[in-house]
């Protein structure tokens, strides 16, 4: 019978390569492998509860009254799913704990390089004698080493068919410290006759309102956050002034927002 002999040297040698290895794929590629298949397998959601001392939409006060909510977002891959609402907390006109908005969103988001933007469904349910109606919404940024310009835009597409409202400016990010962030922004407002004809009987296209705000996000423990805000906004045209007795509008808000 034929015996095979062992080289002991070249044993060695392989069990030295094979010791080697070992941890280099695992810390490297397997890692690598996890992440990838993390990052397309799971979605991430953000859950937050919010105060506001008025409601805005469009530019203008919607609800004078201090609202309250919730909103919920979940993304996977770019998609993305939502929904917000506000409840009234006065009893002015007897609307205590009435909903005064309910907002479900469906969409898609996309990043090329410093470029960013993002189109979405938007179906709302209002309260109080408002009809329901449905929206497009579209929103496009451009990060840059100094601010992010962005513009927005607003299209009806039920009850008020081509309303459009758009609103561009400036936004800018700052870290103050480690868990400490300071966002400021600024916008113009604009919308086309039908969207002013709606909202306060103007049948031209215009620059409706002018706004500046901020809003520091304070890290409380991984993956909480506790967002105070202002924003304040004044009217440009003598009918929107004239809708709501008044021009400048201080609002301030804070939100608690958990996200995985």
């Amino acid at each position: 019978m034929h015996k095979t002999t062992v080289n002991p040297v070249a044993c060695a040698v392989v069990a030295a390569l094979a010791m080697g290895a070992q941890p280099a794929f695992a810390d490297g590629a397997t890692n690598e492998l996890a992440e990838t298949e993390s990052s397309i397998g799971l979605p991430s959601v953000e859950a937050s509860v919010f105060y506001s001392s008025r409601k805005i939409e469009r530019g203008m006060v919607e609800n004078p009254e201090s609202v309250f909510g919730y909103e919920a977002e979940v993304e996977w891959n770019g998609l993305f799913i939502g929904v917000e609402a506000c409840y009234d907390m006065t009893n002015v006109d007897g609307r205590r704990g009435r909903y005064n908005e309910i907002e479900t969103e469906a969409g898609y988001g996309l990043k090329l390089g410093d470029f960013a933007a993002k189109a979405a469904y938007i179906y709302k349910a209002c309260g109080g004698d408002e009809p329901n109606t449905q929206e497009v919404e579209l929103e496009f940024e451009y990060d840059t080493p100094w601010v992010t310009p962005f513009l927005g835009l607003n299209c009806d597409i039920d009850k008020w068919s081509g309303a459009l409202y758009g609103v561009f400016g400036l936004r800018r990010e700052w870290e103050l410290v480690e868990g400490v962030d300071l966002s400021t922004h600024a916008g113009i407002g604009f919308g086309n006759p039908r969207r002013n004809k709606v909202d306060f009987e103007s049948d031209r296209f215009a620059f409706r309102d002018m706004h500046v705000g901020a809003e520091l996000e304070v890290e409380l423990c991984p993956h909480v956050k506790l967002v105070p805000c202002i924003d304040l906004y004044d009217q440009f045209t003598s009918a929107g002034r004239h809708a709501y007795r008044k021009g400048f509008v201080a609002v301030a808000g804070v939100s608690l927002c958990v996200e995985f």
